[in-house]
């Protein structure tokens, strides 16, 4: 098998951060490989090392390069023959004057659960490099003492807007809870949003809908009564 090594330019085309590279780019000069080609025979496994030079003109800031390996599998489709391809993915920041600022453009959390929901933010980086945004959730009781915790990190790239989302636990007893939600926006200060959700799991809806209806039916019992 033949084995090609490669590097290409990537970058994000949405907010969910699906891919897209480029293989024409300055960047891609950066790296060179030892053996940009390799022959291994079955069961053989080699090393490949690579440098990324960065000149010394390269301004400050986010640089984002892709590492290919790939060979022909030999198989035709419709006559084109396609490709394996593994790839590994840099994150490089030229050091300089480089800012990591985050803003958030919007933040999606459920008023309403009946057992473990989600929620979702929109994170926007202005800055000139990426940055993760590490953020953690807590849902407080009416005592205001956590009763679920909850965190994670993201990897927010300069110049985008990812969309966020992640589990949101459920309490163990039903009722009104505040969720705050404490979200990293690289050297921006974190931002805290909260959130009040009514937790009430189908067993609490059926003992709550038992309840009302006998409450009704003893009500009408006793109007009747009086009649």
């Amino acid at each position: 098998m033949t084995v090609n090594l490669t590097a290409e330019t990537f970058s994000v085309i949405n907010q969910q951060y699906d891919y897209a590279f480029t293989e024409e780019s300055d960047v891609v000069k950066w790296v060179t490989f030892n053996h940009p080609q390799v022959d291994l025979v079955a069961g053989q496994s080699q090393k490949i090392i690579y440098t990324v030079g960065v000149p010394l003109s390269a301004e400050p800031g986010g640089r984002y390069i892709s590492l290919f390996a790939s060979t022909d599998t030999g198989l035709l489709e419709e006559g084109v023959e396609s490709r394996q391809r593994i790839a590994s993915l840099l994150y490089i920041t030229v050091l300089g004057d480089v800012t990591r600022s985050g803003h958030l453009v919007s933040l999606t959390s459920p008023w309403l659960m009946s057992g473990d929901s989600s929620w979702n933010v929109a994170l926007q980086n202005t800055g000139t490099t990426h940055f993760r945004s590490r953020y953690n959730i807590k849902v407080n009781n009416i005592f205001n003492e956590a009763v679920v915790s909850m965190s994670g990190d993201a990897l927010i790239l300069p110049g985008t807007v990812r969309s966020v989302s992640d589990k949101l636990l459920a309490p163990q007893i039903p009722g009104i809870y505040k969720v705050v939600y404490t979200i990293g926006l690289g050297d921006t200060p974190a931002i805290v949003e909260t959130r009040f959700i009514i937790y009430m799991p189908p067993w609490a809806t059926v003992v709550a809908t038992a309840g009302i209806t006998v409450l009704i039916y003893w009500f009408l019992r006793k109007r009747l009564s009086k009649r």
